[in-house]
C-alpha cells in the first residue's frame, strides 16, 4: 500500500524507545505548569542514524527563517541520553522529548487502533511520527520542536518504570466449578484464609 508523501520537516522514526509516556491524557509540560500536552520521551539507540532528523530540523529552519541557522547545543531537541541518571538513558543512546496539544493516533503493529493505555508503556519500543517546526521568543530566543503526531507500537519491551505485570505478580487460584447463577468467591476466600 503505497503512504502520503510527507513533508521535508516529517519523520517517521524507526524503532525508539518509549520513557514517560502520556499519549491517552494530557499531562503538565514541567512540573508546576498549568500547560497540558500529550507527551513522551524517546530513547534513540546508539546505532540509530540522526541525520534524517537533523534534515527536519533544517528544513524547518528553512521554512521559519528563510536559511539554517547554528542553535545553542541547549536548545537542540536532540540530546545525550548519559547526562540523565534514569533507567534506560544508557551511554551512546539519545533522547528527544515530544509533545502534542492534540491526542496522537497510537496503533499496533497491524495499524488497528489501540485503545488501552495499558498496553503502551515506558520500555516499549515504537515508531513515531514526528514534525519538526522552528520557534522564536520574543526575547530573541530560537529552537527547534518536535511535534508528536502518531505512534505504532514495535514490541514490548522491559519496563522502564518499574512497575511489573500483575500476570507476573500473582499465580492460578484454583476455584471449582459453581453450579449457574452462584458465586467461587466466598469458598475460594475460605480456602485462602482458612
Amino acid at each position: 500500500m503505497a503512504t502520503r508523501e510527507m513533508k521535508a520537516v516529517d519523520i517517521v522514526t524507526g524503532p525508539v524507545r518509549l520513557s514517560f509516556p502520556s499519549l491517552f491524557e494530557k499531562k503538565a509540560t514541567f512540573r508546576g505548569s498549568d500547560k497540558t500536552a500529550y507527551q513522551a520521551s524517546l530513547l534513540l539507540p546508539p546505532d540509530m542514524d540522526l541525520g534524517p532528523f537533523q534534515a527536519c530540523m533544517k528544513a524547518a529552519m528553512e521554512d521559519k527563517w528563510g536559511k539554517v541557522i547554528k542553535l545553542p547545543a541547549a536548545k537542540n531537541p536532540i540530546k545525550d541520553a548519559a547526562e540523565k541518571d534514569l533507567d534506560g538513558y544508557d551511554e551512546g543512546w539519545h533522547f528527544m522529548n515530544v509533545k502534542s496539544g492534540y491526542a496522537p493516533s497510537v496503533l499496533d503493529q497491524r495499524r488497528q487502533e489501540i485503545i488501552d493505555p495499558e498496553r503502551i508503556f515506558a520500555g516499549c519500543w515504537v515508531r513515531v511520527h514526528l514534525t519538526a517546526w522552528a520557534w522564536s521568543h520574543e526575547t530573541g530566543g530560537k529552537g527547534i520542536s518536535f511535534s508528536l503526531n502518531s505512534v505504532q507500537l514495535v514490541r514490548e519491551g522491559e519496563r522502564l518504570d518499574g512497575r511489573r505485570a500483575a500476570t507476573d505478580v500473582f499465580d492460578d487460584i484454583e476455584v471449582e466449578d459453581m453450579p449457574d447463577g452462584e458465586s467461587a468467591s466466598d469458598d475460594g476466600a475460605e480456602e485462602l484464609f482458612g
